[in-house]
Order: C-alpha cells, then structure tokens, then sequence
C-alpha cells in the first residue's frame, strides 16, 4: 500500500501500456530495419500526460512539454500541481477532507495590490504591489490570502493557454490573460495575472 506526500513535490509516475505482441514476419523486419546489430531496442516514449491522465494518478509532468499539443482537459483526484506557460503563475488543485476541493494560485511578479484583511496576516500579505501573490477558492468565497509558503513546484506540469484541470465541481482554466479557477457548484472563484485579480 502506497503512502501520498501531503505536498507533492516531484512529478506522478506515468504508466505505461504494453505493447501488442510482434508476429515472427513484424520482429524480423524491425531487426533488418535496426542493421541487426544486436543492442537493446530503443524504449517507447510514454504518451504526453497531458493527452491521458489516469483518474486518481498526479497530473505532474515534465514542464518542457510540447505546447503544440493543443489544448486539453484533465480531471484528477489526488493532489495536483500545475503553472502558466510563462512560469510566473503556480497553483494546485487538492481534495479537502469533510468539504470540497480547494484551489490555490501563487503568481510571483504582480503590480496589483489588496487590502489586508482586517484581523490582520500571520504571514506574509501577499496583497502588496512588488510581493508574491497569493488567492485561493474552495467551498467558500474566493480571497486573497495570508501565507507562509508557496506552491511553486520545479516538479509541476505546464498547463498550456486553453487548457483545464478539473476535481469535483473545481475547475481551473489557462490563458494568456491569467489562470481561472471557479467552482460551478458555488459560483464562487477568481482570476489571477500579472496585472490584476479578480474575485467573484
């Protein structure tokens, strides 16, 4: 039985189907074709996994992923990180026990600023111009937020502009105007950028 880090900071594993067994004619002419030269067949390279995730595997991916791919849609239901093309924006996606998943985005150079909430920040305000932003939503309204850590992840996959991650009613969309996260049960949400922040 595998144990799930509370944080994942490295990339999920990918798993692999395996191939078609090769008729007897198919293997020889794969050894003419490779000059019979005896060595170990070069392995397969796993489909992109932002082409195919597995429901309950992490969507971490290698973030130099192709962004020719086009846009995709991924549902997952375990812990997921993720960031901009650009790399300046990092959220993740998780389950929350008792209620539903919570979203939180991270965006490290901003010019927008918040006022602080009034019983004050434990950690660090994220809310001023210069600093690192932090927003989230889950079942309740959308906020700015106290923190003292980030979820920026060398680890985490590069959700390319039109692309989505969904868990639950939570989902978070990609573009080149900031990364969206709404939870359509609720209607409650935001949309973070460089430039602005939203809350709804």
């Amino acid at each position: 039985m595998r144990t799930r880090s509370p944080l994942p900071l490295r990339p999920g594993r990918r798993r692999l189907r395996a191939a078609p067994a090769l008729t007897t004619a198919a293997l020889l002419a794969v050894l003419a074709l490779s000059g019979c030269s005896g060595g170990p067949a070069e392995e397969a390279e796993p489909a992109p996994l932002s082409t195919a995730v597995d429901a309950g595997a992490s969507a971490s991916a290698d973030p130099s992923a192709d962004p020719s791919a086009g846009p995709t849609e991924q549902v997952v239901t375990t812990m997921t990180t993720f960031s901009s093309p650009t790399g300046n924006i990092s959220c993740y996606l998780a389950p929350v026990e008792g209620s539903g998943p919570y979203a939180r985005c991270d965006i490290a150079e901003k010019t927008w600023e918040a006022d602080p909430p009034e019983a004050g920040c434990a950690g660090d305000w994220g809310g001023t111009a210069g600093a690192r932003g932090s927003v989230g939503v889950g079942d309740d309204e959308a906020a700015v937020l106290c923190a003292t850590d980030t979820v920026a992840s060398e680890g985490a996959q590069v959700l390319q502009y039109g692309s989505s991650i969904r868990m639950d009613d939570l989902t978070c969309v990609s573009a080149d105007t900031g990364m969206a996260c709404d939870n359509s049960r609720t209607g409650r949400g935001f949309t973070v950028s460089k430039a602005r922040y939203v809350l709804r």
